[in-house]
């Protein structure tokens, strides 16, 4: 993980999605980076790195060489990976929970969390869901429709050859893209159609950032990842990964895998979508509203082109995504520190004492929460709220 410290403030954790780093968090700079904007408002930035890029290929007895390392998908990320982040974030900090904020794969992460590790739905204040992946049968984007027609073959070729890594940030990918990326190459309109065609036209948001953005993404993810992908958008489930009749027997116990369990995300969640995104339909998202239990805001973005990587890297994201985004940790701080000082009323009415540490969280969280801004853009909001924030 990397960290933007800030002693004594709330803790929020920053995941990216499938291929990035935590660089993405912050390459935008002080303006616009979300690491940033949110380092300024007074919280504790953690930014945690999945597990096999190129920041995170440490292990305690398996070498990144090795086959047996790959053998991972997002759900061990979900299962294992993401609970010691949270600990060892929570351990740090002295604080009891978190916020959680996840794009892409970073939110499909979260509900593997929830679903297998139910208890540390108790130490998430709110997640906020970029981009929520999920339900992908719909998914636009041509080069992962491609991948799901060729997906047995995909699968088949690559243990054959024993390719376990794809797209690692190599020195040589650096420099060819900063070679042909860079403003003025007549070949970088190549690079962000290369974009476009993943995650969506929108040349207008486009930052001129490209070559930077390019030497830290790709940076990575194993083969297994994207046939897990694969699978999701093959079935329209989303549920654990498919290891065939035999295995899925011996695993699972049945033959098909299960579905995650949404109904055991109990935590506030805000769902950000677009329609121009290549990656994550508008039906997939409504689905997942729908099945999720505490959904406090389902905003999309008021801008027809905007795309998937657009809420990390477009020149106004800020305006169009991240003000809403900070009024709903406001709304939920807010709601927490008013529920807290109605028990600190009624345990004083008691003649119970508070410890001094807890008095401390509270008059932060009392600080961090006046600092909202008075007015905050909402239009073209889709709220679903299962729970009053406001009460």
């Amino acid at each position: 993980m990397h960290r933007i410290p800030k002693k004594g403030a709330q803790p929020v954790l920053l995941m990216h999605g499938i291929l990035d780093t935590s660089a993405t968090w912050v390459l935008m700079g002080p303006k616009s980076g979300l690491g940033y904007v949110l380092s300024d408002l007074g919280y504790d930035v953690w930014m945690g790195n999945a597990r096999g890029n190129r920041y995170s290929k440490n292990h305690t007895s398996l070498n990144s060489d090795y086959v047996e390392f790959w053998d991972f998908t997002f759900h061990e990320m979900g299962k294992y990976d993401l609970p010691a982040n949270i600990d060892y974030i929570l351990a740090n900090t002295g604080y009891d929970q978190l916020h959680y904020i996840g794009h892409s794969q970073g939110t499909a992460v979260f509900w593997v969390l929830c679903s297998e590790q139910p208890q540390y739905t108790q130490k998430i204040l709110s997640m906020h869901a970029l981009a929520p992946i999920a339900y992908i049968a719909d998914m636009k984007s041509p080069l992962f429709r491609t991948l799901v027609l060729f997906l047995d073959f995909f699968t088949a070729a690559s243990r054959m050859l024993r390719i376990t890594e794809f797209m690692p940030n190599t020195k040589f990918l650096v420099d060819h893209s900063q070679l042909v990326c860079h403003d003025n190459a007549m070949t970088q309109e190549v690079c962000s159609n290369i974009l476009f065609l993943v995650a969506g036209y929108n040349s207008e948001q486009l930052n001129k950032m490209l070559p930077v953005m390019l030497s830290h993404t790709p940076s990575g993810a194993s083969i297994k990842q994207l046939e897990h992908f694969g699978q999701l958008m093959k079935s329209g489930h989303f549920r654990k990964f498919d290891r065939g009749y035999l295995r899925n027997q011996l695993e699972y116990n049945r033959m098909t895998p299960p579905d995650y369990d949404l109904s055991k995300v109990k935590v506030p969640v805000a769902l950000y979508y677009s329609i121009n995104d290549m990656l994550v339909s508008t039906t997939g998202v409504d689905r997942l509203a729908r099945e999720l239990p505490q959904v406090i805001d389902k905003y999309l973005v008021p801008m027809e082109q905007f795309n998937h990587l657009d809420f990390l890297w477009a020149i106004d994201v800020k305006t169009l995504v991240y003000n809403r985004l900070i009024r709903n940790l406001r709304r939920v701080e807010n709601f927490k520190l008013k529920h807290a000082n109605k028990g600190l009323q009624n345990m004083a009415t008691a003649g119970v004492v508070v410890s001094n540490n807890n008095l401390q969280k509270m008059q932060v969280l009392a600080k961090t929460s006046n600092n909202t801004p008075n007015t905050l853009s909402l239009t073209n909001a889709n709220a679903n709220a299962n729970i009053d924030l406001n009460a």
